[in-house]
């Protein structure tokens, strides 16, 4: 819709709108609320009007709390006299629920709806609402949220959702509250059609077995949480969820052993995988992990993890005091084969362990859509990329993220000696925007394993370390001659750049957040001057900034066919980014 009214807003012929075509006004209405159509095009003239009310125009409508007779008004003249043409209908409020529902019921006559919200509901008034809802031939969604804070049977509103015949998605949430609410025993004679469930609450896996025992069709789970319960988990799924190729766990507290019971029973399919757990260190197995996965998801493509634990408390044992290379338990073969990442975020008072599916950190010339392209090459040509970029993904994160008034003083980063050492960490992403050069470089010291580095801010007491001399004499030459990735952030001075390129000789991709102020072209300068004598790896250089236009990209391909002679390159732009290749 948006890039719909851009256009025709910024076109540079115009029009009225009334002259659009009907397919046309028919596909900006559809973006449109009902209720604004209405208020905006009614009575405007008789071709707007005939458009407005066709039975071929399909109707939304959400429903916020604005006041009492302005939702009376689109009650009696817009929602009562089409409601066979509504097909999405969204209340987020219990007032306006309560308050439609007492005069009005939602049954056959709204015979094209496909979609209802129920935000902000009572149990009690939802299992009123859902006994109409079995008259909607066409209800392929449904999204509740329940704000009830006395005790209620989720059992009964699940067993009324599943009889639902033609419902393929279900979104439910509750109260924020961490212990489940009531479930017993589902009563239903038939399955449910559901394909897309999300439950944003906590269950034990016993209540989750019961609801996934109705729904065979199942694709895509999520639950919120698991939690513990007094009962022993029971196997006993006997429907097996054969078409089940996404689960997701936002926060599961229940042992591994007991987890594992579940997951082997309705995972056989699975694609895509998300777990979160917290504290619970026998998670932590890599062993473990691959043996499940080998044995019971053979067609997984896709595995997100995450750990978490609080450090805040020094007397507590952490993972930070573990020397044992935890994540080093995941770095078999069968992890770096299905190109799964590793990342190990310090953030704040929490330390999280992450793997996830690998992604590219520096930008592949083919995926630019260009607006325009200079070149001095007959071909695009994609050498650029590193064999280890391409190949090999044994990578292994650190970051460092504190954010706002968080201090990350060296003290707390001694802390993390122990895990850092034991760990061959490839990849440092910083997130800090008061780190000092001083700590950073007391951090790099402790990795001589880096690849990549990605600073979100520069460092702080940047210029006292401007020397070749000085800042060489803070790092191991194992560093400086690994360190072939860098992008940094908010750099505004060509000092800035000089100092990571005598730090890093062996670079080869160097990505630049520009500020608005930064003059883009003395930057351009300065790193062409460097690249014949400190740099001669470099074959990537991205300048990200907001003022990035064709007229930059023709200036800076004037600068390189000054500074350099014969020299293949290919230079274009993507948004706000200019990038140049070199063929080495």
């Amino acid at each position: 819709m948006h890039n719909i009214f851009l256009l025709f807003f910024f076109s540079t012929s115009y029009t009225c709108f009334e002259n659009l075509s009907n397919e046309l006004l028919y596909e900006i209405f559809e973006y449109l609320d009902a209720c604004d159509i209405y208020e905006s095009f009614s009575n405007l003239n008789n071709r707007l009007q005939s458009l407005i009310t066709s039975s071929s125009l399909l109707l939304r409508i959400t429903l916020c709390l604005k006041s009492s007779s302005l939702f009376e008004n689109r009650c009696q003249h817009v929602i009562i006299p089409n409601s066979h043409r509504i097909r999405f209908l969204h209340f987020h409020d219990e007032s306006l629920i309560n308050t439609f529902f007492d005069h009005y019921i939602i049954d056959s006559s709204f015979h094209r709806l496909e979609s209802i919200g129920l935000h902000d509901i009572k149990a009690e008034k939802l299992l009123t609402i859902l006994i109409y809802l079995k008259s909607l031939p066409r209800l392929f969604s449904l999204n509740i949220t329940i704000m009830d804070k006395s005790s209620y049977d989720l059992g009964n509103i699940y067993s009324l959702i599943f009889s639902l015949s033609s419902l393929k998605r279900n979104e439910v949430g509750t109260f924020g509250n961490k212990l489940p609410r009531i479930i017993s025993h589902l009563t239903n004679n038939k399955f449910s059609m559901i394909e897309y469930m999300v439950i944003h609450n906590f269950f034990t896996l016993n209540q989750l077995n019961s609801l996934l025992h109705y729904t065979p069709q199942l694709r895509h789970l999520f639950c919120h949480g698991v939690i513990e319960s007094d009962k022993k988990f029971k196997k006993n799924l006997s429907m097996k969820l054969l078409h089940l190729k996404y689960i997701g766990f936002e926060e599961v507290y229940v042992s591994f052993d007991e987890f594992k019971v579940f997951i082997k029973e309705i995972s056989s399919q699975l694609q895509i995988f998300r777990i979160g757990t917290y504290d619970y260190k026998n998670y932590l197995d890599g062993n473990r992990w691959e043996q499940l996965i080998k044995k019971y998801m053979p067609q997984l493509k896709k595995f997100y993890f995450r750990f978490t634990q609080d450090i805040e408390d020094d007397r507590k044992t952490n993972l930070i005091d573990s020397t044992d290379g935890f994540i080093n338990r995941f770095n078999s073969p069968f992890w770096s084969e299905r190109k799964w990442f590793r990342e190990l975020k310090v953030f704040c008072e929490k330390m999280i362990f992450s793997i996830f599916p690998y992604k590219k950190q520096w930008t592949d010339l083919r995926e630019h859509i260009n607006t325009g392209t200079n070149s001095k090459q007959n071909s695009i040509e994609d050498n650029y990329i590193s064999n280890r970029e391409k190949s090999d993904h044994g990578i292994i994160q650190l970051t460092i993220e504190f954010h706002g008034d968080s201090d990350l003083d060296w003290r707390f980063i001694r802390r993390l000696i122990p895990t850092i050492k034991a760990i061959q960490f490839t990849h440092l992403n910083i997130e800090n925007e008061s780190i000092s050069i001083n700590m950073l470089l007391n951090i790099l010291r402790l990795l001589p394993h880096l690849e990549s580095l990605k600073l979100l801010f520069m460092p702080k007491r940047l210029f006292e370390y401007l020397s070749i001399e000085h800042t060489r004499n803070h790092l191991s030459v194992p560093i400086t001659n690994k360190m072939t990735k860098v992008k940094l952030g908010q750099v505004t001075e060509e000092q800035e750049i000089e100092f990571f390129i005598n730090l890093f000789p062996q670079i080869e991709h160097l990505k630049v957040h520009c500020l608005l102020n930064t003059d883009v072209p003395l930057l351009m300068k300065v790193i062409l001057t460097n690249r014949k004598t400190r740099i001669p790896n470099l074959c990537h250089l991205c300048f990200d900034f907001c003022m990035a236009d064709e007229n930059l990209v023709r200036t800076l391909a004037k600068i390189i066919d000054s500074e350099t002679v014969n020299d293949n390159y290919t230079i274009q732009r993507s948004g706000n980014k200019i990038s140049v290749h070199w063929k080495l």
